[in-house]
């Protein structure tokens, strides 16, 4: 792709970048990792004419990367934080880039859900599985996004606010549960 004019290698790097998704959640630390860094790469290449595309793809990819700023290893968590912030970048996404810059991870879930809460139903979804990734950190921020989502639609922001921070403190203390039964309780808690 380096040897390509970047008018020839966008539309290339967008359907590389739809692609790659997938291997965001590999169990091999080093494909995780190079799979977000080659995403990364694949943003900066797209030119005027493909980015409405990439920019669908980039959303796609926003929760899973979100998701592994957790990640028990330490460098993909980095590349995720970092792809999270050219994908802000991209999208002209103040918010959201400043929420990571300021590592304020807990309101990233908000935002991603105050954003487009069109797709609230879609990031649901997205994120059940994290629920049996076998890393605890993923997990948990699973679980964080999940218990969010009923709350964003509680009218007084005062209470919206509190009930999220108790969530969240309860969830920090979270332990894997002894049942099935257990986490799906949680999960459909409304």
């Amino acid at each position: 792709m380096a040897q390509l004019e970047r008018e020839e290698a966008s539309p290339i790097a967008v359907v590389l970048a739809k692609l790659l998704r997938p291997f965001f959640d590999d169990e091999l630390s080093q494909l995780r990792k190079v799979s977000i860094s080659l995403f990364r790469d694949l943003m900066k290449m797209v030119v005027e004419n493909d980015k409405r595309k990439m920019k669908n793809t980039v959303r796609l990819g926003l929760l899973p990367l979100f998701f592994h700023m957790s990640d028990q290893v330490q460098s993909v968590a980095k590349v995720a934080r970092e792809a999270l912030l050219d994908a802000a970048e991209l999208l002209k996404w103040k918010q959201l880039r400043h929420l990571v810059q300021t590592q304020q991870t807990w309101r990233i879930g908000e935002s991603l859900l105050e954003r487009d809460r069109s797709r609230a139903q879609e990031l649901l979804r997205q994120s059940l599985p994290y629920l049996r990734d076998p890393q605890a950190s993923l997990q948990e921020a699973a679980l964080r996004f999940i218990a969010i989502q009923p709350l964003e639609e509680d009218s007084d922001p005062s209470i919206s606010s509190l009930a999220t921070h108790t969530i969240v403190t309860v969830c920090s203390s979270w332990k894997r549960p002894r049942s099935r039964w257990s986490l799906r309780a949680l999960c459909c808690w409304r």
